[in-house]
Protein backbone atom coordinates (compact mmCIF):
# COMPACT_ATOMS: atom_id res chain seq x y z
CA UNK A 1 0.00 0.00 0.00
CA UNK A 2 1.34 3.53 -1.02
CA UNK A 3 1.15 6.19 1.38
CA UNK A 4 0.33 10.03 0.30
CA UNK A 5 3.26 12.55 0.56
CA UNK A 6 2.08 14.86 3.02
CA UNK A 7 4.26 17.98 3.36
CA UNK A 8 4.30 20.06 6.61
CA UNK A 9 4.38 23.57 6.19
CA UNK A 10 7.33 25.52 7.75
CA UNK A 11 5.46 27.29 10.70
CA UNK A 12 8.15 29.92 11.06
CA UNK A 13 7.78 30.96 7.30
CA UNK A 14 4.23 30.82 7.60
CA UNK A 15 4.68 33.54 10.55
CA UNK A 16 6.96 35.42 8.55
CA UNK A 17 4.65 35.90 5.75
CA UNK A 18 1.54 36.56 7.41
CA UNK A 19 3.80 39.59 9.44
CA UNK A 20 4.81 40.23 5.89
CA UNK A 21 0.98 40.90 4.49
CA UNK A 22 0.35 42.92 7.63
CA UNK A 23 0.39 46.79 7.57
CA UNK A 24 1.98 48.11 9.82
CA UNK A 25 0.76 51.48 11.17
CA UNK A 26 2.13 54.00 13.97
CA UNK A 27 0.43 56.58 15.93
CA UNK A 28 1.83 59.32 17.99
CA UNK A 29 -0.46 61.13 20.81
CA UNK A 30 0.85 64.02 22.50
CA UNK A 31 -1.20 65.83 25.09
CA UNK A 32 -0.77 69.21 25.50
CA UNK A 33 -2.46 70.26 28.85
CA UNK A 34 -3.61 73.53 30.07
CA UNK A 35 -2.29 74.09 33.95
CA UNK A 36 -2.48 77.81 34.24
CA UNK A 37 -4.05 79.99 36.79
CA UNK A 38 -7.45 80.25 35.05
CA UNK A 39 -7.94 76.17 34.88
CA UNK A 40 -6.40 75.47 38.39
CA UNK A 41 -9.03 78.01 40.24
CA UNK A 42 -12.33 77.00 37.91
CA UNK A 43 -13.45 74.54 40.94
CA UNK A 44 -12.22 74.57 44.79
CA UNK A 45 -9.91 73.64 45.92
CA UNK A 46 -7.65 75.24 43.75
CA UNK A 47 -5.94 72.57 41.51
CA UNK A 48 -8.59 69.68 41.83
CA UNK A 49 -9.62 70.81 38.07
CA UNK A 50 -6.09 69.61 36.99
CA UNK A 51 -6.37 66.52 38.86
CA UNK A 52 -9.97 65.67 37.13
CA UNK A 53 -8.15 66.26 34.01
CA UNK A 54 -5.33 64.11 34.76
CA UNK A 55 -7.76 61.01 34.97
CA UNK A 56 -9.23 62.30 31.92
CA UNK A 57 -5.94 61.62 29.82
CA UNK A 58 -5.43 58.49 31.81
CA UNK A 59 -8.24 57.02 30.70
CA UNK A 60 -7.91 58.21 27.22
CA UNK A 61 -4.27 56.82 26.75
CA UNK A 62 -6.01 53.79 28.31
CA UNK A 63 -8.61 53.72 25.28
CA UNK A 64 -6.03 53.72 22.84
CA UNK A 65 -4.75 50.46 22.86
CA UNK A 66 -2.03 48.64 20.20
CA UNK A 67 -4.14 46.50 17.95
CA UNK A 68 -4.01 44.21 14.94
CA UNK A 69 -7.11 44.19 13.20
CA UNK A 70 -8.07 40.85 11.76
CA UNK A 71 -4.99 39.81 10.48
CA UNK A 72 -4.07 42.48 7.54
CA UNK A 73 -3.81 45.71 10.07
CA UNK A 74 -1.29 46.36 12.86
CA UNK A 75 -2.11 50.07 14.89
CA UNK A 76 1.02 50.52 17.21
CA UNK A 77 0.25 53.60 19.53
CA UNK A 78 3.00 55.67 21.40
CA UNK A 79 1.99 58.81 23.96
CA UNK A 80 3.97 61.85 25.08
CA UNK A 81 3.00 65.14 27.31
CA UNK A 82 3.77 68.41 28.36
CA UNK A 83 1.49 70.85 30.51
CA UNK A 84 1.85 74.90 30.63
CA UNK A 85 1.11 77.97 32.08
CA UNK A 86 3.52 80.91 30.88
CA UNK A 87 6.83 78.00 30.87
CA UNK A 88 6.05 74.45 29.43
CA UNK A 89 6.64 71.01 31.18
CA UNK A 90 7.69 67.81 29.18
CA UNK A 91 6.42 65.42 31.56
CA UNK A 92 6.71 62.73 29.25
CA UNK A 93 8.29 62.08 25.62
CA UNK A 94 7.11 59.84 23.46
CA UNK A 95 7.20 56.13 24.98
CA UNK A 96 4.58 53.03 25.29
CA UNK A 97 1.37 53.96 26.85
CA UNK A 98 2.00 52.68 30.48
CA UNK A 99 4.96 54.82 30.95
CA UNK A 100 3.17 57.58 29.96
CA UNK A 101 -0.10 56.69 32.20
CA UNK A 102 2.58 56.58 35.25
CA UNK A 103 4.14 60.11 34.10
CA UNK A 104 0.56 61.67 34.53
CA UNK A 105 0.22 61.34 38.03
CA UNK A 106 3.46 63.89 38.51
CA UNK A 107 1.69 66.40 36.91
CA UNK A 108 1.48 69.61 39.46
CA UNK A 109 -0.27 72.64 38.44
CA UNK A 110 1.83 75.24 37.37
CA UNK A 111 -0.51 78.49 38.12
CA UNK A 112 -0.05 81.97 36.74
CA UNK A 113 -0.75 82.81 32.93
CA UNK A 114 -1.36 81.59 29.79
CA UNK A 115 0.70 81.39 26.39
CA UNK A 116 -0.89 78.80 24.42
CA UNK A 117 1.17 79.45 21.25
CA UNK A 118 4.25 78.68 22.96
CA UNK A 119 3.13 75.66 24.51
CA UNK A 120 1.74 74.56 20.64
CA UNK A 121 5.54 75.68 19.20
CA UNK A 122 6.97 73.26 22.34
CA UNK A 123 4.91 70.39 21.53
CA UNK A 124 5.25 70.75 17.63
CA UNK A 125 9.13 69.91 18.40
CA UNK A 126 8.72 67.55 20.72
CA UNK A 127 7.02 65.64 18.43
CA UNK A 128 9.15 66.32 15.29
CA UNK A 129 12.67 66.09 17.08
CA UNK A 130 11.48 62.57 18.07
CA UNK A 131 11.72 61.24 14.64
CA UNK A 132 12.68 57.56 14.47
CA UNK A 133 12.84 56.73 11.14
CA UNK A 134 9.07 55.36 11.30
CA UNK A 135 6.73 57.23 9.77
CA UNK A 136 3.80 58.01 12.50
CA UNK A 137 0.80 60.16 12.31
CA UNK A 138 0.98 62.56 14.51
CA UNK A 139 -2.19 63.35 16.66
CA UNK A 140 -1.78 66.32 19.54
CA UNK A 141 -4.82 66.58 21.90
CA UNK A 142 -5.20 70.37 23.54
CA UNK A 143 -6.67 70.81 26.77
CA UNK A 144 -6.92 74.21 27.34
CA UNK A 145 -9.82 77.11 27.99
CA UNK A 146 -8.77 78.94 25.35
CA UNK A 147 -7.75 82.26 27.37
CA UNK A 148 -4.37 83.49 26.89
CA UNK A 149 -2.44 86.11 29.01
CA UNK A 150 0.09 86.81 26.82
CA UNK A 151 1.20 85.51 22.67
CA UNK A 152 5.08 85.80 22.73
CA UNK A 153 5.32 83.24 20.70
CA UNK A 154 3.73 84.66 17.29
CA UNK A 155 0.33 83.88 18.34
CA UNK A 156 -2.04 81.06 18.80
CA UNK A 157 -3.02 80.71 14.59
CA UNK A 158 0.40 80.97 13.71
CA UNK A 159 1.64 78.22 15.55
CA UNK A 160 -1.02 76.36 15.14
CA UNK A 161 -0.48 76.47 11.75
CA UNK A 162 3.54 75.38 11.91
CA UNK A 163 2.58 72.22 13.86
CA UNK A 164 -0.14 71.33 11.00
CA UNK A 165 2.55 72.26 8.35
CA UNK A 166 4.33 69.89 10.53
CA UNK A 167 1.74 66.53 9.61
CA UNK A 168 0.39 67.02 13.40
CA UNK A 169 -3.19 66.87 13.75
CA UNK A 170 -4.38 68.74 16.70
CA UNK A 171 -7.61 67.93 18.38
CA UNK A 172 -9.08 71.28 20.71
CA UNK A 173 -10.69 70.04 23.61
CA UNK A 174 -12.25 72.75 26.21
CA UNK A 175 -11.31 71.49 29.92
CA UNK A 176 -14.62 72.55 31.20
CA UNK A 177 -17.56 74.79 29.65
CA UNK A 178 -15.39 78.10 30.44
CA UNK A 179 -13.85 78.92 27.20
CA UNK A 180 -13.28 81.20 24.61
CA UNK A 181 -14.42 79.96 21.54
CA UNK A 182 -12.49 81.71 19.48
CA UNK A 183 -8.87 80.60 21.20
CA UNK A 184 -10.11 77.00 20.64
CA UNK A 185 -11.00 77.00 17.25
CA UNK A 186 -7.71 79.17 16.54
CA UNK A 187 -5.77 75.86 18.19
CA UNK A 188 -8.22 73.46 16.32
CA UNK A 189 -6.79 71.36 12.94
CA UNK A 190 -8.55 71.80 9.53
CA UNK A 191 -11.41 71.23 9.10
CA UNK A 192 -12.43 72.98 12.62
CA UNK A 193 -15.81 71.15 12.07
CA UNK A 194 -14.09 67.36 12.79
CA UNK A 195 -11.13 68.86 15.27
CA UNK A 196 -13.09 71.28 17.95
CA UNK A 197 -16.31 69.44 17.45
CA UNK A 198 -17.48 70.35 21.01
CA UNK A 199 -15.13 68.74 22.43
CA UNK A 200 -14.76 68.83 26.59
CA UNK A 201 -12.75 66.61 29.17
CA UNK A 202 -14.99 67.81 32.08
CA UNK A 203 -18.86 68.57 32.23
CA UNK A 204 -19.54 69.88 35.60
CA UNK A 205 -22.78 68.53 36.86
CA UNK A 206 -24.52 69.90 40.82
CA UNK A 207 -21.27 71.26 41.26
CA UNK A 208 -19.02 68.15 40.55
CA UNK A 209 -16.83 67.67 37.66
CA UNK A 210 -17.92 64.68 35.47
CA UNK A 211 -15.77 62.94 32.57
CA UNK A 212 -16.55 63.25 29.40
CA UNK A 213 -16.00 59.88 28.09
CA UNK A 214 -18.51 60.76 24.71
CA UNK A 215 -15.43 62.70 23.79
CA UNK A 216 -12.35 60.30 23.96
CA UNK A 217 -14.90 57.96 21.81
CA UNK A 218 -15.27 60.59 19.18
CA UNK A 219 -11.92 61.65 19.47
CA UNK A 220 -10.60 57.94 18.87
CA UNK A 221 -12.86 57.73 16.09
CA UNK A 222 -11.99 60.62 14.31
CA UNK A 223 -8.12 59.64 14.52
CA UNK A 224 -8.64 56.54 12.79
CA UNK A 225 -10.88 57.81 10.07
CA UNK A 226 -8.03 60.71 9.38
CA UNK A 227 -5.24 58.47 9.47
CA UNK A 228 -3.77 59.48 5.56
CA UNK A 229 -1.93 55.80 5.08
CA UNK A 230 -4.29 52.94 5.95
CA UNK A 231 -7.66 54.72 5.74
CA UNK A 232 -9.28 52.92 2.79
CA UNK A 233 -8.16 49.53 5.15
CA UNK A 234 -9.75 50.71 8.64
CA UNK A 235 -12.65 51.84 6.93
CA UNK A 236 -13.38 48.42 4.96
CA UNK A 237 -12.68 46.35 8.42
CA UNK A 238 -14.26 48.69 11.10
CA UNK A 239 -17.12 49.03 8.91
CA UNK A 240 -17.14 52.86 9.22
CA UNK A 241 -17.81 55.56 6.20
CA UNK A 242 -14.65 57.90 6.01
CA UNK A 243 -15.26 61.42 6.53
CA UNK A 244 -14.89 63.40 3.03
CA UNK A 245 -11.91 65.53 2.51
CA UNK A 246 -12.15 68.83 0.67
Amino acid sequence: MMLAHITVPNSSQNIAHHISLITQNFFSVFFTIDTSETIALQEPPPGSLVESIKEFVKVFAQKLEDEEYRGQIQITWSFGGLHFSQKQVVFSQLTTRDTFIRRVSQINYLGKGTYIDCALKNMTHQMTQQYSGTKAVLFSVVITDGHVTGSPCSGIKVAAEQARDQGIHIFSVAASRRVDEQGMREIAGSPTELYRDNYIAMEIVDGKPRMSTETIDRIMKAMVIRDPFSSKHVHKILGVEPTPTH
